[in-house]
């Protein structure tokens, strides 16, 4: 038998799992620094807007935002009240609910 056939080349393998190689402190530590050395510095408006989408989905937050608090201030006359529809209020046949502008504040001043 030669040498040859005798080299077990899964028990090498299994010793340096056994053993694995650690890295040095401070080789790491330069590596990081370089690494943030070369990143480029991005300002938080420009990052927050690059979360939401860019300025396509930031003009749509706006127009939703905007169109909320439109429909909170001034819902339209054919709307549907969400407690009404769910059944947490009861809404009276009797009390005429065409006349109401607004929050319907100026037919209680009679």
């Amino acid at each position: 038998m030669t040498q040859r056939e005798n080299f077990d080349l899964e028990a090498l393998f299994d010793g340096a799992r056994a053993q694995p190689p650690q890295m040095p402190d401070w080789l790491s530590d330069r590596i990081v620094a370089d690494a943030m050395r070369h990143l480029p510095s991005v300002p938080l408006w420009r990052r927050v807007i690059a979360a939401v989408g860019g300025p396509a989905g930031l003009g749509g937050l706006v127009t939703a935002t905007v169109a909320g608090f439109w429909f909170g201030v001034a819902p339209p006359a054919d709307t549907v009240d969400p407690l009404v529809l769910f059944g947490a209020v009861e809404v009276s046949a009797d009390y005429d609910y065409t006349d109401l502008t607004g929050f319907g504040w100026d037919i209680e001043e009679g």
